[in-house]
């Protein structure tokens, strides 16, 4: 049992680093996108993996995100387990498609590795996790509002904020994985719920000279601390 228990443990850790996604990201496949916007909000920076399981061990190591409070339909389980043993799995991962001309994407679909703390129209979960909806348009609001929100996105917050009357203490994790363009349309998605007049949308251009900041979580913090609010 102990045996069992410590396999399980360094496995959740091998998944915690390749979900981490500070400087790596996962193998493209179907299934990638929800593995994303699923397991990410939840692990930090870790260490990379080393070990290729199973799909019975990827399956056990799902079974005990759930017990901890992973919420998922039938349908995206199924998704992420089917991923995680493909491309993740002990046999070599199939070779990668042809590249195709994709469709390009909208701020809402980025959203979706939002929606899963925040809600899917931004209203949050109290007291775990905030709304977005109202509280992203006093930032916007604030001077110094726009530069915070956007290293919050890119480079995640760590601490106790209080939003909209409600205090809140932890860790949200940093998106720098996403593109610019990607991090780009997610940032004018929250602005459309609620933005002041004469608002000018972040640019591609603009998440790539955050980049050079390279802050930590704490640091970010420090930012939001000294904001200068309406």
């Amino acid at each position: 049992m102990r045996k069992s228990l410590w396999i399980l443990t360094i496995a959740a850790a091998s998944l915690g680093g390749y979900l981490a996604l500070s400087q790596f990201t996962l193998p493209e496949g179907p299934g990638q996108e929800v593995v994303l916007a699923k397991c990410q909000a939840c692990h930090d920076i870790g260490f990379v993996a080393r070990e290729r399981l199973s799909r019975e061990r990827w399956d056990a190591i799902i079974n005990e995100m759930v017990i901890r409070g992973l919420q998922v339909t039938p349908e995206e389980r199924a998704t992420i387990l089917d991923y995680l043993a493909t491309y993740l799995g002990t046999e070599p991962p199939p070779s990668p498609a042809p590249a195709q001309a994709s469709t390009p994407k909208t701020g809402a679909q980025v959203y979706a590795n939002c929606q899963g703390c925040h809600g899917p129209q931004g209203e949050g979960n109290p007291p775990a996790f905030p709304p977005l909806k109202g509280h992203v348009e006093n930032l916007l609001k604030a001077e110094g509002g726009r530069e915070y929100l956007l290293l919050a996105v890119l480079y995640g917050v760590q601490g106790e904020v209080q939003i909209m009357g409600q205090n809140y203490t932890g860790i949200m994790p940093g998106f720098a994985w996403l593109s610019d363009d990607e991090l780009a349309l997610v940032l004018n998605h929250l602005a459309a719920w609620g933005a002041p007049q004469g608002f000018k949308p972040f640019t591609p251009e603009e998440v790539k000279a955050a980049r050079a900041k390279a802050l930590a979580p704490e640091e970010v913090l420090k930012l939001r601390q000294g904001l200068k609010r309406p």
